[in-house]
């Protein structure tokens, strides 16, 4: 998803285009640059305003693509890329676009190892505590990971001795229900539960950590930022011209 700012000479001052003179290009790539920057500083404020608690990832998502003399087109961009979890980009496309949600890195983890279906979602569940930003903690992703036997090269899986340790403590321990009609395999007997996975505490009592359902999270348009975007554009363009006219026009030596 991006926002594009463009320069049409048709609607500046003539006489002011005509003043720069081959300083044209420069002032117009200046100005779309200041401008495309207004429009990421206001995307942080409509963060603040329509989501409950973004992250500070979330806040910086946009990013700027200055114009040049050449290429009089500056854009702003929502990073498409994250070394852990899912890219900005594609979670802010459905709160702006709206639609059902796409499955997450985690997700996909989840349904190439079998353990999740790939009509199903898997969502927090009452026994899973949320971090402050009302999101999943990060570290539960790859404690889960490792006791499933999941764990790639970054999280591992858990050693004996790891486990030993963690039941000398009494950590939960995290384990996978496929459901009270899911068939018995050899020792393995259906739990009963709900499909998804679940925590046994120290104590022995069990909660849902993830709940597996086969309704995709939808999401209404809630994230206008193709139409703020542009009225930011419209509004500061203009503005942003002429003050980078006329710091040009200034200078001593012209």
């Amino acid at each position: 998803m991006k926002a594009s700012v463009t320069f049409n000479q048709q609607e500046f001052e003539r006489k002011l285009a005509k003043d720069l003179g081959r300083d044209l290009p420069f002032a117009a790539a200046r100005a779309l640059t200041w401008t495309a920057k207004d429009i990421q500083t206001n995307s942080r404020k409509w963060m603040m305003r329509v989501f409950d608690r973004p992250t500070r990832w979330t806040l910086n998502a946009a990013f700027v693509r200055p114009a040049n003399k050449r290429g009089l087109s500056a854009e702003v961009y929502f990073k498409d890329f994250a070394p852990k979890g899912t890219p900005a980009g594609k979670y802010l496309m459905t709160q702006i676009k709206g639609g059902r949600r796409p499955h997450t890195r985690w997700e996909k983890r989840l349904i190439h190892a079998g353990i999740m279906l790939s009509t199903e979602h898997a969502l927090p569940g009452k026994g899973l505590k949320l971090n402050a930003h009302g999101n999943v903690p990060r570290g539960v992703y790859s404690k889960v990971l490792a006791q499933l036997q999941l764990g790639d090269s970054r999280t591992g899986n858990e050693s004996r001795a790891s486990k030993a340790a963690k039941g000398r403590r009494g950590a939960a321990r995290y384990f996978v229900s496929y459901g009270k009609d899911a068939p018995r395999i050899g020792s393995v007997r259906p739990t009963g539960l709900p499909r998804g996975i679940w925590q046994r505490d120290r104590r022995g009592a069990i909660s849902p950590v993830f709940v597996f359902v086969s309704a995709a999270p939808d999401y209404a348009d809630i994230f206008d930022w193709k139409r703020w975007a542009a009225e930011t554009a419209r509004a500061r363009l203009p503005i942003n011209f002429k003050r980078s006219a006329d710091l040009i026009l200034r200078r001593p030596n012209r």
